[in-house]
C-alpha cells in the first residue's frame, strides 16, 4: 500500500519540522529543532533524526495525517517509508467532511465570533477585532471532522490531485468564513440604540 518514491527529503523535513514547531522542549528561541533526514538510495525510504522520541512521535502523527506512512524506531528515529494508499484515503475523506461542513454551517462561526468579542469584554481587554478573528480562524482550522467516504481509488498520483482539490475547496471556504465572522462582528458590536424619544431606528 506504500509508495517509497513518491515523497521527497524536503516535503519529509517540513512535515516534521512543522510538527514541532510549538513544542515547550524546542530551541531556546522558540524556533522549530532541526531535522536531519537522509534518503536511501537502495529502497527509496528516508530516516528521520529528531531531538527526541517525543518529537519523533510527533512528527510521526503529522506525516500520517498528510498521507505518508512510517515506523518509529523509539529512539529519536523514524523510518519513513512513502505514501500510504489508506492514509490518503483518511487524508481526502476529512477534508471532504470539512469542506461539506464548512459549506452547511455558518451559525457555529457566528456564535464563535461573538463569543471571542464578549470574553475580552468580560475580562476588561480591548477586544481588537484583528485578534477576535485570528482566534475564529484558529478555531476553525483545529476542527478536525471524521472522515467521510471517498472514491476507492488505489493510484497515489490520483490521489494527490483530488486532494489538492479538496484542501484549495477548504481554504476557500475558511477565508469566506473568516469574511462571515467580520460581518457579524461588525453587527454583535453596532451601539444599541437608546430607549425613548431620541432613540435612532433601526435601519434609519
Amino acid at each position: 500500500m506504500s509508495a517509497p518514491t513518491g515523497v521527497d527529503t524536503d516535503l519529509i523535513t517540513r512535515i516534521c519540522r512543522d510538527a514541532t514547531a510549538g513544542s515547550r522542549n524546542n530551541t531556546p528561541t522558540g524556533d522549530a529543532e532541526d531535522v536531519e533526514v537522509v534518503g536511501d538510495p537502495l529502497d527509496g525510504t528516508a530516516w528521520v533524526g529528531m531531538a527526541s522520541w517525543s518529537h519523533a512521535r510527533d512528527a510521526l502523527t503529522a506525516l500520517n495525517a498528510h498521507g505518508i506512512s512510517g515506523h518509529d524506531c523509539q529512539d529519536g528515529r523514524l523510518h519513513v517509508t512513502g505514501w500510504d494508499i489508506r492514509l490518503l484515503h483518511w487524508r481526502l475523506g476529512a477534508l471532504l467532511a470539512g469542506v461539506d461542513d464548512l459549506t452547511n454551517e455558518w451559525d457555529a462561526t457566528a456564535e464563535m465570533v461573538c463569543y471571542q468579542h464578549d470574553r475580552r469584554i468580560a475580562a476588561g481587554v480591548d477586544p481588537d477585532p484583528v485578534e477576535v478573528l485570528a482566534d475564529v480562524e484558529t478555531a476553525i482550522r483545529r476542527c478536525v471532522p471524521i472522515p467521510r467516504k471517498t472514491p476507492r481509488i488505489q493510484d497515489v498520483d490520483s490521489m494527490l490531485e483530488l486532494i489538492t482539490a479538496a484542501e484549495d475547496a477548504y481554504q476557500q471556504l475558511i477565508a469566506e468564513h473568516v469574511d462571515y465572522a467580520e460581518r457579524v462582528l461588525a453587527q454583535h458590536t453596532r451601539p444599541t440604540p437608546r430607549c425613548g424619544p431620541n432613540a435612532t431606528r433601526h435601519g434609519s
